[in-house]
């Protein structure tokens, strides 16, 4: 992860209110109304279905109590807020304890199209409706418990994971290819470009998964597709850590991207 943001996280109040400026609610609702057009017919049915429920405000930016509300209720989640950015530690701690990670900052209008860290309307319109969902909310949950207890070593092999899951995953349905990654979902760009036919695209196996390299500042060159939500409960079941052990004998795979410019010292 980054070690420094430009941004700084706003700090609730001994209410735990956020005070958001106008320009700020201003962002949220231009952000929110142009992905909600882009995702339309894309996103899938489990998505929508969460987003009826957390009934996001459209003028503003929503107070993490009244996410927690409905939460609470369907899956016993939470969000939290914290910092710009946070290590692996905490990171999985939180997961591990149903608690998700949310910035509380906003994008700046000079970022308003892409920006690398993720902030409150990444992580609240990406992540926050497929929480709502018991099977996405139970893979979520195991996998911050594994990863709280992995060594540093093996924690680099479970991030891959969650990246072609939880951030960039993509459904088959019957109405044909269905998006639940909240990378993906949230980014109108990547959103676009997951239906252009550059991307490959294949379906998810976890000791594939594992030993495929990404890079978070660049359109994703491979997308993992599952079958159905309930295809992460199961993956929930297994037994992750033996097949990391596996990935790491096998190696990782050649990157299907360029190596990162180095910038001349």
């Amino acid at each position: 992860m980054a070690k420094s943001s430009k941004y700084t996280s706003k700090q609730p109040d001994e209410n735990g209110v956020i005070a958001w400026s106008d320009e700020e609610n201003k962002i949220w609702s231009e952000l929110v109304a142009r992905q909600l057009q882009c995702i339309e017919g894309k996103a899938c049915n489990e998505y929508m279905d969460g987003l009826k429920k957390i009934n996001l405000p459209h003028d503003r930016i929503p107070q993490l109590s009244e996410l927690n509300e409905v939460l609470g209720q369907e899956t016993g989640w939470q969000v939290a807020p914290v910092p710009a950015l946070i290590d692996f530690d905490e990171f999985f701690r939180l997961l591990a304890n149903k608690q998700f990670p949310v910035a509380t900052f906003i994008r700046s209008r000079e970022e308003f199209d892409y920006l690398q860290e993720p902030d409150v309307f990444h992580e609240i319109f990406g992540h926050c409706a497929m929480l709502t969902n018991p099977a996405f909310a139970e893979f979520t949950h195991k996998y911050g418990q594994l990863g709280y207890a992995a060594e540093k070593k093996d924690r680099g092999y479970l991030a891959r994971l969650y990246w072609f899951t939880v951030e960039f995953g993509l459904m088959q349905t019957k109405d044909g290819l269905r998006i639940y990654g909240g990378g993906v979902l949230s980014s109108p760009g990547e959103t676009q470009y997951v239906y252009s036919g550059t991307p490959e695209i294949q379906p998810l196996d976890v000791s594939d998964v594992l030993r495929t390299p990404y890079r978070i500042d660049i359109m994703q060159p491979i997308y993992y597709t599952i079958n159905s939500i309930n295809d992460l409960f199961d993956i929930s079941q297994m037994d992750i850590m033996s097949l990391v052990a596996k990935a790491k004998e096998l190696g990782l795979f050649e990157p299907k991207f360029p190596p990162k410019q180095k910038l001349a010292s």
